[in-house]
């Protein structure tokens, strides 16, 4: 993926973006684009729907389906997203989206663009086996959940008691060690095991960058998402895009631009998918 020069000033390490509004922050970027097309990318829990208890509860307000209606309509447009394809798809249910689901082991377009991508299908066994174990040793912990994805495994402990969160964690290590193609990986109250392949949010924007300059014109990435997850995104765009991370704290962060929560997040797709500077 070749660079591009982008107008990226470090919003998020000093604080600056914290009084610039999201509308004025997504007038400078349009105003960079200098001919190019936007390419933008987004996680889903705490990015496009705020965080809830459990994964379920986690539905996508009606105002900001509206404006993924019309980001889409205007410029290419990818969730990317921890949970399972099938989930994210039907959780956010926009025509017109590239979905990608378990932090880009699969990836699927739209009809007719021919974007598809599958890896992990020779991981099921282990993550399955791996939950049946979990789902054993968990049980009498109240509040934990262990949610089967196929390709990966996430075991949330956001409603779990804080004095028994080592004993979530021991069992998830527990089960690394008897599962080694597995690895695991931490997000927002929860911990994730997933194939042990060179891949992440990262990689799978790098892939679908790629996809998308060999057809039209070249694109000018943004990534937005909350979780550590989704510094692996922002990594892989830091010579050659834009990062926005969404935090009410300014943390040390990959990313180039800072929103505070899903609202302002509505608000500057909002203004992006108007496409020109007000």
């Amino acid at each position: 993926m070749g660079t591009a020069s982008v107008w990226s000033p470090s919003l998020s390490s000093d604080g600056e973006s914290a009084l610039r509004s999201p509308e004025q922050q997504a007038d400078d970027i349009l105003q960079s684009l200098r001919g190019r097309r936007l390419m933008v990318l987004l996680d889903y829990d705490g990015t496009l729907s705020p965080i809830a208890p459990r994964p379920e509860d986690a539905v996508l307000p009606p105002a900001m389906r509206i404006v993924l209606d019309e980001l889409s309509g205007r410029w290419n447009t990818a969730v990317i997203s921890g949970r399972a394809l099938a989930d994210v798809r039907d959780m956010v249910g926009v025509d017109g989206i590239v979905y990608a689901g378990n932090h880009g082991l699969e990836i699927e377009g739209p009809a007719g663009t021919g974007i598809s991508r599958s890896l992990g299908e020779a991981y099921v066994q282990d993550v399955a086996e791996a939950s049946a174990e979990l789902q054993s040793e968990l049980e009498s912990v109240e509040g934990s959940l262990v949610e089967d994805k196929q390709f990966s495994l996430s075991v949330h402990y956001r409603l779990v008691a804080s004095a028994d969160v080592r004993r979530v964690e021991a069992a998830v290590d527990t089960a690394i060690k008897r599962h080694p193609r597995l690895r695991k990986r931490h997000g927002k109250k929860v911990f994730e095991l997933r194939p042990d392949l060179d891949w992440d949010k990262g990689r799978a924007v790098t892939w679908l960058l790629e996809v998308v300059n060999q057809r039209e014109t070249e694109a000018l990435p943004i990534y937005i998402g909350d979780d550590d997850t989704d510094e692996d995104a922002f990594r892989a765009l830091e010579n050659a895009g834009i990062g926005v991370l969404v935090s009410e704290e300014d943390r040390p962060t990959a990313a180039t631009h800072r929103l505070s929560d899903t609202d302002g997040v509505r608000r500057f797709l909002a203004r992006l998918a108007e496409g020109a500077v007000a």
